[in-house]
Formats: structure tokens, sequence, C-alpha cells
């Protein structure tokens, strides 16, 4: 949700080409410009998701237009940080490690205004910036401001051609992590990757079909100005319209909001709770469930006979979560418990464990990640995995079902642990006939599924095993 429109890419970095346009919003040091900049200081100071940033710095005084402006510019600034710091480095006459935080965010912020908001006019961006720099102690700053940001939106500014500095600085990725997809899927898909992971994800319905259908959704939406589409592989998704008159619609005040006729969820993610295979009547848990979106699934297509669990070990989530499931009439059993120390003995027709993970397969959504994360912690990440996958285990009945799912690509915290945990008692079992027929493409001839930004599907990143519980085992 956006208050200037990207330019198209043949177009980005050539801001001499935006000169003249009619201001979005006055010039000025705005509360908005201010609070976006205090929240990119902070994750200077302590990364964290982008989530909390805005949620923490965004004024209760703003309004629609003004929140999305500035998650605008949080999301915006981080997800091309690079090329930002590319764009205005090279009109320093100081080493850029000189800046102190505070003036290289307000560089950042500036240009990226300059580089990606058309509605907002040069001398708007540039003037913000100069006052957010010289904030403070550091009035030297708006001199420096002011000239280099001027150049950065008189010269056009070009990718570079070789491809792995292309990735890392147009792309706006680290290098470790260019330099890793370049070497496992080969140069092209990481580039398609990068790319893919740039593009803003959509805002994705799922249909609750024990209210509704797509096609009555997507009537009611109208009738409330919200346009949408249908979805690209499952059918009981609807994608929101990117159009201008939809920009500034919340579908949570919607009526079929308030009704509980949806949740917002990926398609990727509704295809990997499809992929479970929980059938009508079945006692499920979901081990690591918050904040309820697969469980919500998963509860719909065990049905009223069936019983579902959804188990976290954090508290606030659960919070979420049991409110989440409250606002679509879902009867789930919630629970505080950590799926390394399971409650059950093994009664469970079908169990989940969407772990925790690199959230790599989702960089789109959380561009602040690849700034968190080190190639060092996704070892960790699989490690940490394997023990909870092994402990839910233990609740699966003999003929039951287990389904390992994150949303990452990576081998650490994928194949890796799917490999591991391939020992006698379970055998792989892919749930291929739950999906829908456009998505069975996915599953590979070892059963798992697995959506990769790549694959210019449309859909976030995820892999996802299922495995059998031999019946005698016991």
């Amino acid at each position: 949700m956006k208050s200037g429109q990207k330019p198209s890419p043949g177009n980005q970095g050539t801001p001499a080409s935006r000169q003249n346009k009619r201001p979005a919003r006055p010039s000025g040091t705005d509360p908005v410009r201010r609070a976006a900049h205090a929240a990119l200081l902070d994750f200077h100071r302590s990364p964290r998701n982008a989530e909390d940033l805005i949620g923490r710095f965004a004024s209760s005084e703003f309004d629609s237009r003004d929140r999305a402006f500035f998650r605008e510019l949080v999301y915006g600034v981080l997800r091309w940080r690079n090329r930002l710091d590319a764009a205005f480095e090279i009109f320093l006459t100081e080493p850029p490690d000189r800046l102190s935080p505070g003036v290289r965010t307000a560089l950042r912020l500036g240009t990226y205004q300059l580089l990606f908001l058309d509605r907002v006019p040069v001398h708007g961006a540039v003037n913000t910036s100069v006052e957010l720099a010289g904030r403070k102690n550091e009035k030297w700053a708006k001199g420096l401001v002011n000239a280099v940001l001027r150049k950065v939106s008189q010269r056009p500014f070009d990718p570079p051609a070789a491809l792995e500095d292309r990735l890392t600085v147009w792309e706006s990725h680290p290098r470790w992590l260019v330099q890793r997809w370049i070497a496992s899927i080969g140069p092209e898909a990481a580039r398609a990757r990068c790319e893919a992971n740039n593009a803003e994800g959509p805002v994705v319905f799922r249909v609750n079909p024990v209210l509704t259908d797509a096609a009555s959704l997507a009537a009611r939406f109208r009738e409330e100005g919200v346009a949408t589409s249908a979805g690209r592989i499952d059918p009981d998704c609807l994608w929101m319209e990117t159009s201008p008159g939809n920009r500034h619609v919340s579908f949570s005040d919607t009526a079929p909001y308030a009704e509980g006729a949806f949740i917002a969820q990926d398609e990727a993610s509704s295809l990997a709770a499809r992929f479970v295979g929980v059938k009508p009547g079945d006692r499920v848990l979901d081990a690591c469930a918050a904040p309820g979106g697969k469980t919500a699934v998963m509860s719909w297509m065990a049905g009223p006979e069936g019983k579902v669990v959804a188990a976290d070990i954090a508290i606030s989530r659960l919070t979420r979560l049991r409110a989440n499931c409250a606002r679509i009439k879902a009867p789930v059993e919630v629970l505080a418990m950590s799926a390394g120390k399971p409650s059950f003995g093994d009664v469970f027709d079908s169990v989940l464990v969407d772990a925790p993970c690199s959230g790599l397969g989702v960089l789109r959504r959380h561009p602040d990640a690849r700034w968190r994360l080190r190639e060092e912690e996704l070892a960790r990440h699989g490690r940490l995995q394997l023990e909870l996958l092994k402990n839910a285990a233990l609740t699966v009945r003999p003929g039951g079902h287990l389904t390992y799912a994150v949303c990452s690509n990576e081998p650490e915290e994928t194949e890796r642990v799917a490999e591991a945990m391939n020992h006698s008692g379970f055998f792989r079992d892919a749930g291929t006939e739950f999906l829908p027929p456009p998505a069975r493409k996915f599953v590979g001839k070892d059963g798992v599924l697995r959506l990769r930004p790549e694959d210019r599907s449309g859909l976030d990143g995820f892999f996802a095993v299922r495995w059998r519980r031999e019946a005698g085992d016991k």
C-alpha cells in the first residue's frame, strides 16, 4: 500500500526525469518523515522485524494516508538499502563510514524518495532530509545532505555490469547471500530470485469455505470498494488489486472481515496447509501455530467433527492466534506448548511443524530480514527444526501423518532436515492429492512441495514434506 507510484524498472535510478511533478504532500520535516527516520535509526541500533517498527513508531494521529506513506518509507529504505547507499556515496568527498547513523539515514530517506516515489517532488525529498540530518548537534550536515541529494536528483544511477555486483548493489541483497545463490542455483536463477524478492508482496485473501466462496467474497468486496482478482494457483484465494482506488481501502474495515469470511494469507501458506492432508473428522496438532493462518485452513479441512489443537511457545503470539480464530469462528483449542516438549502422546492423525526459520523465502514481505540474518544462523535453524520435528513426531498416531514446512529454500533448513528425519517408522507420503491441480506441478518426484521465488509463480517461497508413520510402529 503506497502513497507514491514506483517507476517502471527501466526508469528506476533516473531521477532527472522526475522534475516538475505535482507535490503529493507539503515539504518540511513533517511528522511522517520524522517517524520514519526514528524507526530506521532504531533498526540500525537494534535490527528487528519491520512490522514491529511500524507498530512502535507510527503515531496514533496518523490518518490512513499518513500510515501508508510511513510504511512505504520504512519498507522502501530497508528493501533498497544497498542501492540507495551506492547512489549517494559516489557524491561524498569523505569516506562513507564517517557519516553518523542519523545523517546516513536522512540520505537514505531522501534518495529513496528521489529514485522511487514519483509523486514526491525533488524539493520535498531534499528539504525534509536536510532538516532531518541537521537535527540535534549536526547542523553542519545540512549543507552536505543538500548538495549530495541535489546531485542524486540530477544524475542517473546505472546498475553495475558484473552480475554479483548488480545483485548486491542494484537488487540490494547482502553479498554473502548473492554469492551463495549464484553458487547453489546458478546465475540466472539467482537473478530471478533477487528480483522476485524486491517485488511488493500482494495482499492475498484466503476464503473461509464454511461461510462463503471466492466468487461471492469478490462480489462482497466490490460493494465495499475493494477490487480483487482470482488466485493464481489456489481457487480459494483472491488477490487484492493494487489500483490507485484500492490503495487507501483497509480490508479490515469491511463487513466480510468482521464476519470472518476470510483470512489474509499468501497462496503458498494455503497450499502448505492443504498439503498436510487433513481429512474430515481428523485430530490435528499445529505444533508451531501462531499467528494461525494454517491452523484456520486445517480447521476448515477437519470440519465440525474434527478437533484442531493450535500450540505455540510464545504467549503474546497465542493471544493473536486466539483472536484470529475467534474472528473466523474456528473451533480451535489454543495451547501454550513447545513443539520440543509436547504435552501429548501419539494421539493425532495429522501433525504440522511449521518451524521457525530464516524466512528467506518471504523476503519480499520482510525486507528487514536480509540485513538481520547471518549465514551461520542457517545451520542453527536447521538443528532446532530437526529437534522440534523429532519431538513433535512422538504425538503422531500409528498410521498418522507428520508434515514439516518452512518459508525458506535453503538446504540447511529444508532438504537436510528432511533427510535427517527419514528414519525407521516414518515414510514419505506426499499430500499431492490434497492440492488443487495447478499446484501439483510444484511437488517433485521425491514427494516434496517446493515453491521458489524464482519460479515466477507470484507466490512466496515455501518447502514442505510429509511422512506417514508406519501403522504397526508402536
